[in-house]
């Protein structure tokens, strides 16, 4: 047995498995685009829905769904199955998350107030949760592909390349082929007759890349449960894992500053994400293809960003990485929409505004690509501490507050994004509207100052985060003591 653990810890993971598990990651960052940025601009300015409504039902679906999380991550670490505890639940997910994508974007005609608040809502909330049954033990097999650091960032890297490039892609094919302008309609999403395409695009791109992810990582983690898993896994108790979760955010300082600095540092992004399309569309006045552009200049970043952390992770402690990343994104949002407000940006229709707006964006996709790539590492590592100072592993519970902090700060986002919306009162299906100075600058005020504010309390939190790579290394050393140890019990 001793022999076992010691040639897990000294393999070394593929180049082809770290690139699949970067598609492991797409299916929750794809959802998580098409949340932030396409949703309720689709709800509330193309079919009409009342913004605090649209705003409402995609915060409960997330919170409901974000409190499923830690039990999911609970249940995969007890779980057995044919293809393994985790890719069991994945492939079980694939075909599921995917229709139920397609039919949020295809609500029907004629359905009215209440009708589309319903459909908005439920569809959210199955989305969510049946694609949690993937995101969430997806989210764990990266602590258990490797217990090396730099393995680990190396995972969190590829993750991050292979999703922005992903979306990149995805970002480039709905602007091309899915929101084409008309006559009726000069801005492509402005029209409802594109979002069926939009729709299968999006769907058939999240199913892809979920089996491509799940079938390219399945060998390594069915390696470590062979060699590292009790035989007889513990049982499954919904009061246990709840009791779990409470002593990893009061006992442990480090999980707690990491998880409130997330949630409040994606509090900051989703709710100027959620924003995005209505400050191109109607703020900055952007035509169809600059928008496209626009939004696809923070993908190209962090794709770019992500590679160059390779080089920065093995020699700068992973929690500076963090609060670099948190800070070039706090700029980014909030600079432009500001030094409009003082009069200090050029007019709408200048080349000069779109490339400004360009280059903050650039500046928003570098800072992502900084914290995505080290977030993992992080959230592996206080995982690791959990089972030190606890005495017993919880990785797929722990590394599920990922998913749940991101979810969570979601649906707050999302919630303060659509009482704003219908606050400014922006026009609703109307081509070429003229839109009321004044509700420009309330736009671009609420934009700045929610932003700011979530911003500034994020690096609060992070900055108390302690767990340096000395402490790490130590951690790691005490446990693989107590495997031994209890390895040795069991054989006697």
């Amino acid at each position: 047995m001793q022999q076992a653990t010691t040639q897990f810890q000294e393999r070394t993971l593929s180049v082809p498995a770290r690139v699949w598990f970067g598609f492991t990651a797409v299916v929750e960052s794809t959802k998580f685009q098409i949340y932030e940025i396409f949703l309720i601009f689709y709800y509330a300015q193309v079919l009409g829905l009342a913004g605090s409504l649209a705003g409402l039902a995609v915060a409960i679906a997330i919170l409901a769904d974000a409190f499923i999380d830690p039990l999911i991550g609970s249940y995969s670490d007890s779980f057995r199955g044919r293809f393994g505890r985790r890719h069991t639940l994945m492939y079980l997910s694939i075909v599921p998350t995917g229709i139920f994508v397609f039919l949020l974007f295809s609500a029907p005609a004629g359905l009215g107030q209440t009708g589309l608040f319903l459909w908005l809502l439920s569809l959210c909330v199955l989305v969510r949760i049946v694609g949690s049954f993937y995101a969430v033990p997806a989210a764990a097999v990266a602590a258990e592909m490797t217990d090396k650091a730099t393995q680990r960032a190396e995972l969190g890297i590829w993750r991050q390349v292979v999703t922005a490039g992903i979306n990149l892609v995805l970002t480039w094919l709905i602007f091309k082929f899915a929101f084409l302008p008309s006559e009726t309609f000069a801005r492509g999403q402005e029209n409802p007759d594109n979002y069926p395409r939009f729709a299968l695009l999006v769907a058939g791109v999240i199913m892809l890349c979920a089996l491509i992810g799940a079938a390219g990582t399945q060998r390594p983690i069915l390696a470590f449960e062979r060699e590292r898993l009790s035989a007889q896994p513990r049982a499954f108790s919904v009061s246990g894992s709840l009791k779990a979760t409470w002593r990893a955010l009061m006992d442990l300082p480090n999980f707690r500053a990491l998880f409130l600095g997330l949630l409040f540092a994606g509090v900051m992004g989703s709710y100027f994400r959620a924003l995005n399309l209505h400050l191109g569309t109607y703020f900055w006045e952007l035509s169809t293809a600059q928008t496209g552009a626009w939004l696809m200049s923070v993908q190209i970043a962090t794709f770019a960003a992500a590679i160059c952390t390779r080089f920065a992770v093995g020699r700068i402690e992973p929690k500076f990485l963090y609060i670099g990343g948190v800070s070039l994104m706090l700029l980014g949002y909030v600079l432009p929409p500001a030094l409009r407000l003082l009069g200090l940006m050029p007019e709408n229709g200048d080349p000069l505004l779109v490339q400004l707006l360009y280059a903050a964006n650039v500046t928003v996709g570098a800072g992502t690509g900084l914290i995505m790539a080290c977030s993992l590492v992080m959230f592996a590592e206080t995982a690791d501490e959990y089972a030190y100072v606890k005495g017993e592993s919880r990785t797929g519970m722990l590394l599920a507050f990922l998913p749940l902090g991101n979810k969570l700060a979601s649906s707050i986002g999302k919630l303060a994004a659509g009482i704003v919306v219908q606050w400014v009162a922006l026009p609703v299906g109307q081509k070429g509207s003229t839109v009321d100075p004044e509700s420009l600058t309330h736009l671009g005020f609420a934009a700045f100052s929610l932003t700011a504010l979530a911003g500034l309390v994020a690096l609060g939190f992070y900055s108390s985060y302690h767990l340096p790579r000395a402490r790490h290394a130590e951690i790691m050393r005490g446990l693989e003591v107590a495997r031994v140890a209890a390895q040795g019990k069991e054989n006697s």
